[in-house]
C-alpha cells in the first residue's frame, strides 16, 4: 500500500515531463523551426474622436429618472437624502455624530 503513495506520483510527473518535451525544438539550434511572426498594430480598430451630439439636459434627466435614478438609487434613498437628516425634535443622543461630546 506504500509503494502506491510513490509510484503514482513518480508516474504523473514522469507523463508531465514527457508531454512538455514533445512538439517543441530546442532554440539553441541554428535550424530550429519557429513559428512565423504575425504582425498586429496597436492602432488597430482605432476610431478617431467624434464629437457627441448635444442633447436637452431636462430630456437626459428625465430619462435617469424614469430609469430609476442615477446609478440604480432613487430620490431619497442616497446618503445625502432628506430622509437621513436628523428629524427636528428628536434628541440628537439618539443617533448620529451629534451624540458625541
Amino acid at each position: 500500500m506504500r509503494t502506491i503513495y510513490g509510484v503514482v506520483p513518480a508516474l504523473l510527473f514522469a507523463g508531465m515531463a514527457i508531454a512538455q518535451g514533445e512538439g517543441r525544438s530546442d532554440p539553441r539550434q541554428p535550424k530550429a523551426k519557429v513559428p512565423p511572426v504575425e504582425y498586429r498594430s496597436a492602432f488597430e480598430g482605432y476610431r478617431p474622436y467624434a464629437e457627441q451630439e448635444l442633447r436637452d439636459w431636462r430630456k437626459s434627466n428625465d430619462e435617469v429618472g424614469a430609469a430609476g435614478g442615477h446609478a440604480g438609487q432613487r430620490p431619497g434613498q442616497g446618503p445625502g437624502s432628506e430622509a437621513s437628516k436628523p428629524q427636528p425634535g428628536k434628541p440628537e443622543s439618539s443617533g448620529g455624530h451629534g451624540g458625541h461630546k
